[in-house]
C-alpha cells in the first residue's frame, strides 16, 4: 500500500510540473546570527526552503558569509575561505590539487567530510554545473568573488528542497543583481619566504536605463596563486618519517631515496646485511659509490642517510600549486510591468591549473610501472671510462657475470625528461534566462519564478614528460653490434630506437625517442529548466499557511577522451581511455509551512513545515524524499527547532560509466607484512595467521616483508565505474535550540545536534579497509569465498613482484553500493556585540565577538552491511577532527576596524590504520592559527585593507602524516606559513 501511494504521489507531482519546468527563488540581503540568519526586509526566500515569509526564522542552522567578509579575509580562493567554517572539511584546494592529474587549480566544498559530490553547490538557488568530467563536483573558483552578495551554508540533508547531491548540505552563492556606478577591487599577497604570491583584481559596473526599467550589471576578476615547494620550508627539508623497525614507531629524519636522479643498481637483493647496491653519486655522478647496509636493500631502511643519495620529497613535492583564472559575468533584468520582469545571467570562465609531479621513476625493488634492469652485456657497462670501470668492479664483486642473464634492478628518477607536470585548462560558459513576478488568484498573491539554464564546460589536460615505458626498456637494453652501440630489440631499432646510456648519461636523441606526452579532452553540459510557485493559501489565527511547489527538468552529459597512446597503457601514466554518458531527471516538489500557535503563553511560536520531492531518473528510476521541520518558541528568548529528513543521491556519470582503468597508490599497507602483523591486535594476528597463510606460499608472519608499504613501490589499482549502481540514501536528524535573552541585548547562543545515517553509499572501498577488516582480519570464511579477498591479487610465483612470492600486484576497486556511514555530533555558536558608549559612557566604537564550533564525535564507515563500523572521527585519515572551531573579535571605530580571528583544530589520531602504542606520537596535538586583519576607510569611495594570515607562523603538526600538507587530511593545516596581504576597494 505504501509503495502504491508513493508511486501515485510521484506521478501526480510529476504531472503537475510537466507543463513548465522551472524552479528558482529570488534573494535578499541577510545578516548572520548565532547559527541562523535574520532580516527584516519583507518577503524573502532562505536557503533550505522555497517558501516566502514576512519574517525570517531559519528552519535549520544557516551560516552566512557576507560580501564584506569575503573581501576582508584576504583569500584569493573562496574555497579557502569556506574551509574556515567548522562544518566544512578539506577536499580539493590549492594545497593538494597540484598533485592531481585533472583537478589542478580547483577548490571544492565538503560538508561534514562526506565528500564534495554530496555537497550541492548553488548560485541563486540554481544548480551550478560540474567542473570536471573525471571527478564530478563544482569548482568554487568558477565564481567571481567580487560579485557575491553573500554565501549561505546549510549543513544537513535538504534534498527534498533541492534534489540530488544535497545529502551533506548546500552551499548557496547569492549574487549581486544591481549596482550604481563602478567598483574596483585589487589585492595582493605573499608569504614571508617571498613565495606563494597571490593576487586578485576585479570590477563591477552597473546602471539603470529607460526610467529604471532596464538594470545592467557587469563584473569580472582575474586571480592567480603561485607555487610553494616543500624544499622552501625548513620543516620540509629533508622532512621526517617513522621508524617502522621498532614499536612504538618514533619519528626520525626522512631517509634518503635509492631511487636516484642518476641511477642506483641493486646488485644483490637479499635481506639487510646481505643486500648490496651501488649508486652514481648524486653529488658527482661520475663516481660509483657502494651504499651502506641501510641503503642497500631494495627498499631502503629508515636510517638510510648515505650522502651519495638524495631526499626525494623536498626535491619534487609542492605545498601549494599554481593556478590562475579569469571570470566575467553579466546580469540584466527588464521590468515588463510593475510586478513582472525578465532577466538574463551570463558568465564565462577561463581557468588554468598546474599540477607538479616528480619525474617518472623505476624502483630498485623492481616491479611498478616501469621496471628497468641493467644487463651484464650492456654496451655502456662494458664501455670505456672510469665510471664504467668502477661499476664493473662492483659488478664482479657481487658475483655477477657480463652476460645477458646477469641483471641488476635500476632505481632511478628519470630526471632527464623533467617533471611530469600537468597543465589543465578549462572554459565554462553559463547562460540563464527567466521570468519572475506576481499574479493574483482567488484573492491571493502568487509569486512565480522560472528559468532555463544551459552550461557547458570544455577542457584539455596536458601531462608532460610521461615516457613510453616499452621504449625506455628497449633503449636502456643497449648492446654492441658490429662495433656500434644499438638497442638489442631489432624491431625497436627499425622503429628508430636510440640507445640510452645508464652509466654516463643519456643523449638528447635517446631522451626524445623515449619521452611522451599524455593529453585528455573533456566536455560537460548541463541543461536545467524549472518553475517555482509560492503563495499563502489561507490564514490561520497564528498566521498565513505558506506553500511552494514546482518542478524541474535536468539533463547532464559528460565526455572524457584520452589520447590513444595513453589509453593503451603504453605511457608512464594512468590508462583511463574514453568515458562518456548522460542522464536526465524530471522532478517535482511541494513545501508547506503551517503556523499553529503564536503569541500565546508557552507558545510564542509553534510552526510545522514539510517538504516532499519525487524524481524520475533515466538511470535509476524513481526516488522520493521528504523533510519535516518543527519550530517552537515557548517564550521570546528561546526557540527550539527540529528537523527530520530523507535524502537521496543519484550516481553521477563517472560512477556509472567510467571505464575500468589503472591507477596507483602509495598508502596501502599489507596486513601480512611482518611489521603490520607485529602491530596488530591478538585477534587480528590470529586471523592473519590463517588468511595470510592461505594467500602466500610458505607464509611466516615474522619474516614476510611485502612489496608495498611506506617507502616502497606504489600499488596498482584497477578502478572504474559500474552502470548497475543504485541511489545512495540518507536519513538525517537535527535538533537544536536558539537563545536570544532580552536581558542581554545582542547575545545569541545556539546548539544543534546532527545525525546522518547514509546507506548504499557509492564508492570504492578504502584500500586499507579492504586489505584489513574485509579480508585478512576476517577468518570466518575461506579467502577463496570472500568476495573482498578476491579483489586482492597476489603473485604466488613472484614473477611480477620482483621475485617476492605472495606480493600484491593489483587490487580491484570498482564503484559499488556497499558502504554505510554514520555521522553524529553538535554545532555550537555564540555571538555578542555592543557599543562601547553603552557600557563606558564614552564612544570608543563597537565590539563584535563570535565563536563557532563543531563537535563531531562519530564518523563511522561500514564497508559492507554485515561488517563492523570503522571509526574515522578524530582521525587525519578522513580529515574529520572531533573538535573544530573558529573565534573572532572585531573592533570598529570611526573609519577603522581591527579583527583578530583564531582557527582551532583538535588533536587527531595520526593514522587510523594503527593502534595506540604502535606509533609515537599517536596524535597530532591541538592546532591554533591566528589571523589579524584591518580595514581603513580613506573616504566615502576608497577602503583599504591589510592583514597577516597565520600571524605566528604556525607550522602543521610535525608528523609524517601531516607536515607536507599534500594530502586531503593534512590540508586541514596551513602550510604556507605567515602570509601578508594588502588590498583596496574603490567606488566611482
Amino acid at each position: 500500500m505504501k509503495v502504491q501511494m508513493n508511486t501515485m504521489l510521484r506521478s501526480a507531482l510529476l504531472m503537475s510540473a510537466a507543463s513548465a519546468s522551472l524552479l528558482a527563488a529570488p534573494s535578499i540581503a541577510q545578516a548572520q546570527t548565532a547559527g541562523e540568519a535574520t532580516v527584516d526586509v519583507g518577503e524573502i526566500v532562505v536557503t533550505g526552503s522555497r517558501i516566502r515569509r514576512d519574517t525570517f526564522s531559519s528552519p535549520q542552522p544557516l551560516a552566512v558569509v557576507s560580501a564584506e567578509a569575503i573581501r576582508e579575509q584576504g583569500q584569493v580562493s573562496i574555497g579557502d575561505l569556506l574551509l574556515e567554517q567548522p562544518v566544512i572539511n578539506p577536499a580539493t584546494n590549492a594545497q593538494n590539487s597540484s598533485g592531481t592529474l585533472f583537478l589542478a587549480g580547483q577548490a571544492r566544498a565538503d560538508i561534514r567530510g562526506l565528500g564534495p559530490t554530496r555537497t550541492l553547490v548553488l548560485m541563486d538557488n540554481r544548480r551550478l554545473p560540474f567542473s570536471d568530467a573525471s571527478s564530478p563536483a563544482v569548482d568554487l573558483n568558477t565564481i567571481p568573488s567580487l560579485m557575491v552578495e553573500r554565501i549561505e551554508t546549510i549543513a544537513g540533508g535538504v534534498s527534498a528542497v533541492y534534489g540530488s547531491e544535497a545529502i551533506a548540505g548546500v552551499v548557496n552563492f547569492i549574487m549581486k543583481k544591481e549596482q550604481d556606478g563602478l567598483e574596483l577591487d585589487v589585492q595582493g599577497g605573499v608569504t614571508q619566504e617571498g613565495d606563494g604570491e597571490e593576487y586578485r583584481a576585479g570590477f563591477n559596473w552597473g546602471s539603470k536605463f529607460f526610467d529604471d526599467k532596464l538594470n545592467i550589471l557587469i563584473g569580472g576578476e582575474v586571480a592567480s596563486q603561485d607555487t610553494i615547494m616543500q624544499r622552501d620550508r625548513s620543516y620540509g627539508d629533508p622532512g621526517i618519517r617513522r621508524d617502522t623497525r621498532v614499536t612504538p614507531q618514533p619519528i626520525i629524519p626522512a631517509s634518503r631515496a635509492n631511487t636516484s636522479p642518476f641511477a642506483t643498481f641493486q646488485l644483490i637483493g637479499g635481506a639487510l646485511g646481505t643486500a648490496r647496491s651501488v649508486t652514481l653519486d648524486a653529488r658527482n655522478p661520475t663516481n660509483v659509490v657502494r651504499l651502506s647496509a641501510a641503503c642497500s636493500t631494495a627498499t631502503v631502511q629508515p636510517d638510510c642517510q648515505d650522502p651519495a643519495l638524495f631526499y626525494s620529497g623536498p626535491a619534487y613535492n609542492t605545498l601549494q600549486g599554481k593556478s590562475n583564472r579569469q571570470v566575467i559575468r553579466g546580469y540584466a533584468d527588464y521590468k515588463i510591468t510593475d510586478t513582472w520582469k525578465a532577466f538574463v545571467d551570463l558568465s564565462y570562465l577561463h581557468g588554468s591549473g598546474y599540477g607538479i609531479f616528480q619525474p617518472a621513476f623505476s624502483s630498485a625493488a623492481g616491479g611498478g610501472t616501469m621496471p628497468v634492469v641493467l644487463r651484464g652485456d650492456n654496451a655502456y657497462l662494458n664501455g670505456a671510462g672510469a665510471t664504467a670501470a668502477a661499476l664493473r668492479a662492483e659488478w664482479l664483486a657481487a658475483g655477477k657475470t657480463f652476460t645477458q642473464g646477469s641483471t641488476a634492478q635500476v632505481g632511478k628518477f628519470w630526471q632527464e625528461f623533467g617533471g611530469r607536470d600537468v597543465k589543465a585548462e578549462r572554459e565554462q560558459v553559463k547562460y540563464t534566462g527567466g521570468i519572475e513576478g506576481k499574479f493574483q488568484t482567488f484573492g491571493r498573491d502568487v509569486s512565480m519564478d522560472s528559468y532555463v539554464q544551459y552550461s557547458e564546460v570544455t577542457g584539455t589536460t596536458i601531462s608532460f614528460n610521461v615516457p613510453n615505458v616499452a621504449r625506455v626498456q628497449q633503449a636502456t637494453d643497449a648492446v654492441l653490434l658490429n662495433g656500434a652501440v644499438v638497442c638489442r630489440d631489432a624491431a625497436a631499432r627499425a622503429a628508430g630506437c636510440t640507445p640510452w646510456d645508464l652509466v654516463n648519461g643519456a643523449s638528447r636523441e635517446a631522451i626524445l625517442w623515449t619521452n611522451g606526452v599524455a593529453t585528455s579532452d573533456q566536455k560537460l553540459s548541463q541543461t536545467v529548466a524549472g518553475i517555482n510557485f509560492a503563495t499563502d493559501i489561507f490564514d490561520l489565527p497564528a498566521g498565513p499557511v505558506g506553500v511552494a511547489f514546482g518542478g524541474e527538468y535536468r539533463k547532464e552529459k559528460s565526455q572524457f577522451v584520452q589520447d590513444a597512446l595513453s589509453a593503451s597503457g603504453a605511457l608512464f601514466f594512468n590508462a583511463i581511455g574514453t568515458r562518456e554518458g548522460e542522464y536526465d531527471v524530471r522532478e517535482a516538489y511541494a513545501e508547506i509551512r503551517i503556523p499553529i500557535l503564536k503569541d500565546l503563553p508557552f507558545a510564542e511560536e509553534l510552526t510545522v513545515e514539510a517538504a516532499g520531492r519525487v524524481s524520475d531518473y533515466s538511470t535509476i528510476g524513481g526516488t522520493d524524499q521528504w523533510r519535516v521541520n518543527v519550530t517552537w518558541a515557548p517564550v521570546k528568548d528561546i526557540r527550539f527547532r527540529a528537523t527530520e529528513s530523507t535524502a537521496v543521491r543519484a550516481p553521477n556519470i563517472v560512477e556509472l560509466f567510467a571505464p575500468q582503468g589503472r591507477n596507483f597508490t602509495t598508502t596501502a599497507l599489507d596486513p601480512c607484512d611482518s611489521a603490520n602483523f607485529r602491530a596488530a591486535t591478538a585477534a587480528q594476528q590470529a586471523a592473519r595467521r590463517v588468511t595470510c597463510a592461505a594467500a602466500i606460499p610458505g607464509y611466516n608472519p615474522t619474516t614476510f616483508v611485502s612489496n608495498i608499504g611506506t617507502g616502497r613501490p606504489s600499488l596498482a589499482l584497477l578502478q572504474g565505474g559500474n552502470p548497475d549502481l543504485g541511489a545512495e540514501r540518507a536519513h538525517t536528524f537535527q535538533y537544536g535550540v536558539v537563545i536570544n535573552p532580552r536581558w542581554v541585548p545582542n547575545l545569541q547562543i545556539s546548539a544543534d545536534f546532527f545525525k546522518y545515517n547514509i546507506t548504499d553509499q557509492v564508492g570504492s572501498i578504502p584500500i586499507n579497509t579492504l586489505l584489513g577488516a574485509l579480508c585478512y582480519d576476517d577468518a570466518s570464511r575461506p579467502i577463496e569465498s570472500n568476495q573482498f579477498c578476491q579483489q586482492i591479487r597476489r603473485d604466488r610465483t613472484g614473477a611480477t613482484t620482483g621475485g617476492l612470492q605472495g606480493g600484491i600486484f593489483e587490487v580491484v576497486l570498482v564503484q559499488q553500493n556497499v558502504a554505510s556511514v554514520k555521522v553524529e555530533g553538535w554545532d555550537y555558536s555564540v555571538s555578542y556585540g555592543f557599543q562601547t558608549e553603552d557600557l563606558f559612557g564614552k564612544d570608543y566604537g563597537s565590539i563584535a565577538m563570535r565563536v563557532d564550533a563543531t563537535w563531531m564525535y562519530q564518523w563511522a564507515l561500514q564497508g559492507l552491511p554485515t561488517q563492523a563500523y570503522t571509526q574515522f572521527a578524530n582521525t587525519i585519515t578522513n580529515a574529520t577532527p572531533e573538535w573544530k572551531g573558529t573565534a573572532s573579535a572585531r573592533w570598529s571605530y570611526d573609519k577603522f576596524s581591527f579583527t583578530w580571528s583564531t582557527i582551532y583544530i583538535g588533536s587527531m589520531i595520526a593514522n587510523q590504520a594503527q593502534q595506540r602504542g604502535v606509533i609515537d606520537p599517536f596524535k597530532t596535538g591541538d592546532y591554533f592559527r591566528h589571523d589579524i586583519r584591518a580595514t581603513y576607510r580613506l573616504n566615502d569611495d576608497i577602503r583599504l585593507r591589510a592583514g597577516v594570515v597565520n600571524a605566528f607562523n604556525k607550522k602543521p603538526p610535525q608528523l609524517p602524516e601531516t607536515f607536507t600538507g599534500t594530502g586531503t587530511g593534512s590540508s586541514q593545516y596551513d602550510n604556507a606559513g605567515r602570509f601578508f596581504f594588502v588590498g583596496a576597494n574603490m567606488e566611482f
